[in-house]
């Protein structure tokens, strides 16, 4: 059976037909050079996996026909969301790549008053905001291709401190982490704790780390304020090393 695995939407799927498009066509053809009749496997996102055979060509798409379909289920039990403010460079890519491949759900970048982004915020309107999301969520498809997962992970676009918490999030479990918290530690508060966990929200700062106005907001919207130790890790760290220790608590570590 074939080893190269697709993302095709649900909605690309049509009576036994996968159209193939995007850059996965290009990969196909130029970097594969897979032919008329090669094999190839395909997930919909839906937890339905297929194994297609490759067909008709066009410069933007490919048919490929249905030979076999199954469910497949390799998600973690637990809804992870991580909200990120969103640090310099390109140091979100590496994020959103690991965070898909760890499991998580959702991923809300997040503008806060010490990040760069938001002091660059005015030229990140319309269609330069839409190129990074559009970046974020293919290497979130890349990601969950790789690590075998059956869904990919969500990209919401980007919000400041008080439009995201003016829509609740409904999850179990509610940390915020932050360098000024010294006496509640990530693994005193897990181990505290006893209620059940099905989902669990992270919330990390960029560089600059959370103003004590932005820090109150979300403490007063039930938020743990949690400390990682007393080594200070990277804003592309920290979040990383929390949503592995929830998945081995939680998830299917």
């Amino acid at each position: 059976m074939s080893k190269h695995r697709f993302y095709v939407p649900p909605k690309q799927i049509i009576d036994g037909n996968v159209f193939i498009r995007g850059t996965d066509v290009w990969h196909i053809n130029k970097v594969l050079r897979l032919s008329k009749g090669d094999q190839v496997l395909v997930f919909d996102g839906t937890g339905r996996e297929y194994r297609i055979l490759l067909g008709k060509r066009k410069p933007r798409e490919i048919l490929g026909t249905v030979v076999e379909q199954w469910e497949q289920h390799t998600e973690s039990p637990l809804q992870l969301t991580l909200i990120q403010g969103v640090p310099k460079a390109n140091k979100m890519d590496l994020i959103v790549q690991k965070a898909s491949e760890i499991g998580v759900n959702v991923i809300i970048p997040l503008q806060t008053e010490r990040s760069e982004l938001r002091k660059k915020q005015k030229k990140l309107a319309g269609e330069k905001a839409f190129q990074k999301l559009e970046r974020w969520l293919r290497i979130g498809i890349e990601a969950a291709k790789q690590s075998c997962r059956t869904a990919i992970p969500q990209i919401t676009s980007f919000m400041n401190v008080e439009e995201f918490l003016a829509q609740p999030l409904s999850a179990n479990l509610k940390l915020f982490l932050w360098e000024e918290e010294q006496e509640n530690s990530l693994k005193a508060f897990l181990h505290r704790y006893s209620e059940p966990v099905q989902s669990a929200a992270v919330v990390v700062g960029s560089e600059g780390g959370f103003t004590r106005e932005e820090a109150d907001l979300f403490l007063s919207h039930g938020y743990q304020p949690v400390s990682l130790g007393k080594r200070i890790l990277r804003t592309e760290t920290a979040g990383l090393v929390v949503l592995g220790i929830l998945q081995y608590e939680y998830g299917d570590y």
